[in-house]
């Protein structure tokens, strides 16, 4: 463990930590559906920003002791649902790579290029560190998106793929986290 703290450092544990109790911030009391803006407090996945994939994967594995090592994909838009950093068409591209645990998803992201994006823009201001938790819904655009406005949470990127698409809502001064939401159309 601690190897793992020195390649690490207490960043990311501190930041997982405040990324998790941020959720609770969402509710005020007992949950019922006219006070709550998600669905449910279901986390379904934390992504990490790094500048580099393949040796975050190597720390995962090693941390996780995993047999099979993720694949790194590209996230290079959608063309029914481009990518829209700040209400603007972007071109920005990122290597992802899903570590799928017992019950949470860790996704690392590697920004591509110099095309702005938050992925990239979040990497130059924090290092490598916690960019969001992930929570499914449904009717992204239609209902989740206007929620999150309301509540003082600005869409900062939004963009998709072949079964779905994803928001990200600028909560960070709020919540202390990113809340990316996430629509699987085939669910």
């Amino acid at each position: 463990m601690r190897k793992l703290h020195k390649l690490w450092g207490s960043k990311i544990n501190t930041l997982l930590v405040l990324s998790l109790i941020a959720l609770v911030a969402f509710r005020k009391g007992p949950s019922t559906e006219k006070n709550r803006i998600l669905p449910n407090d279901k986390v379904v996945q934390i992504g990490i920003v790094v500048p580099d994939i393949e040796e975050g994967i190597d720390k995962w594995v090693e941390m996780l002791g995993l047999e099979v090592r993720p694949t790194v994909s590209i996230a290079a838009g959608h063309e029914d649902n481009p990518t829209q950093y700040r209400g603007k068409p972007s071109k920005a591209k990122a290597k992802l790579a899903f570590i799928n645990t017992e019950n949470i998803v860790i996704e690392l992201i590697e920004p591509m290029g110099d095309e702005e994006s938050y992925w990239k823009a979040f990497l130059d201001e924090h290092g490598p560190s916690v960019h969001h938790i992930g929570v499914n819904v449904k009717d992204l655009s239609e209902k989740y998106v206007p929620l999150f406005e309301e509540a003082g949470y600005p869409l900062v990127q939004h963009g998709g793929w072949d079964g779905g698409e994803y928001g990200y809502m600028d909560s960070q001064k709020g919540l202390g986290v990113i809340i990316e939401l996430l629509e699987h159309y085939s669910r």
